[in-house]
C-alpha cells in the first residue's frame, strides 16, 4: 500500500482557523487582492439648521414673534435632517435664516430708531 503524502504544516488548516497561509517555492507570501471598483459619490454639505442664531434672535431680539418662528423652523429643519430628509431640512433651515435675518435686521433698525430719537429729544431739552 501507497503511504498519503506527508503534508506540510504551512498547508494544513489549524482548528478554528478557516484561513490557508499560502506560500510558493521561492517562500514569499501570495496574497489575493480584491478591488471594488465605483463611482465617486459628490459631497453633499448638510443642510444647516440655524439653531443657535435661531435662540440668539428668540433670547435677545423677539419683534413680532420672529425670533419664536425662527426657532420653530430650525427644530423643524433639524428633525428633517434626522430622518434623512436632506431636501426638506434644507427648505426649513432657509426660512429659518430668512426669519432670523429679517429679525436682525429688524432688531438693527429699532435701535437705530431709539438711539436717534434719545438724540433728538436730548437736543430740544437742551
Amino acid at each position: 500500500m501507497d503511504q498519503p503524502p506527508p503534508y506540510q504544516p504551512e498547508f494544513v488548516p489549524m482548528k478554528g482557523n478557516k484561513y490557508m497561509r499560502l506560500e510558493d517555492t521561492h517562500g514569499a507570501p501570495k496574497f489575493q487582492h480584491t478591488v471594488v471598483l465605483g463611482q465617486p459619490q459628490p459631497v453633499v454639505p448638510h443642510p444647516r439648521d440655524h439653531i443657535i442664531w435661531s435662540l440668539c434672535s428668540l433670547v435677545y431680539c423677539n419683534p413680532f414673534c420672529l425670533g419664536m418662528l425662527a426657532v420653530y423652523f430650525s427644530i423643524k429643519s433639524r428633525d428633517r435632517k434626522m430622518v434623512g430628509d436632506l431636501e426638506g431640512a434644507r427648505k426649513h433651515g432657509k426660512t429659518a435664516c430668512c426669519f432670523n435675518t429679517v429679525t436682525l435686521t429688524l432688531a438693527i433698525l429699532g435701535l437705530l430708531f431709539f438711539i436717534t430719537y434719545g438724540i433728538i429729544i436730548y437736543q430740544v431739552a437742551h
